[in-house]
């Protein structure tokens, strides 16, 4: 599996799937989250006042939508912003990895989930989501099978000034799979949760 990052807007690069995280005690909902919601006339929002999604920490829903280049949106859930951290987020990685390899997907965009939103390292995300695409798919559900995983995750960021830096990173991940400063404690299993289609 190869990682990309870039900063280009989120309503305009075409992929597979879009995966994007929100806060279940945040509202409105922020980051690219806010941004697709707004491009899809409120389906989010609209979802969540209806009670059907919550944002609770690794709830997954499947979207499929026409008003944006991507056809398909994964929403995750990051549970409470006040407990969020680099750890929950390589948990989620994981997570999602497990999903997209039962959905088959080859392709998908990402963001770095709550990093602006909680202000958290740009670059101890990274390290987190690397570690946590690494250590997934794990095991599956009995009698279902894991998928393969998918070929491109492109992630997207605003700082447009640092890709230099954290491509160099993600290539140096790729050839030697450690990561200087990281944590090796292993993280928590969250629990695969299925995910819901809607239209």
């Amino acid at each position: 599996m190869q990682v990309t990052i870039r900063s280009e807007k989120i309503t305009r690069i075409r992929s597979e799937i879009l995966i994007l995280g929100f806060f279940q005690d945040v509202r409105p909902i922020s980051g690219y989250a806010a941004v697709i919601d707004w491009f899809t006339n409120g389906t989010i929002s609209s979802l969540i006042l209806k009670n059907k999604i919550r944002g609770i920490l690794g709830e997954a829903t499947l979207l499929a939508t026409s008003k944006v280049v991507t056809p398909k949106i994964l929403l995750v859930g990051l549970g409470h912003k006040t407990d969020y951290s680099d750890k929950i987020l390589q948990q989620l990685s994981t997570h999602v990895l497990e999903i997209l390899a039962r959905l088959k997907v080859r392709e998908a965009i990402a963001d770095l989930w709550g990093q602006e939103e909680c202000s958290l390292d740009l670059v101890c995300c990274l390290d987190a989501f690397l570690q946590g695409c690494l250590g997934g798919p794990s095991h599956p559900p009995q009698g279902e099978p894991a998928g393969e995983m998918p070929a491109l995750i492109t992630l997207l960021t605003h700082y447009s000034d640092r890709i230099k830096e954290l491509t160099h990173r993600i290539r140096e991940y790729e050839r030697t799979r450690t990561l200087p400063s990281a944590s090796s404690s292993p993280s928590h299993g969250l629990g695969i949760l299925r995910a819901e289609i809607k239209r």
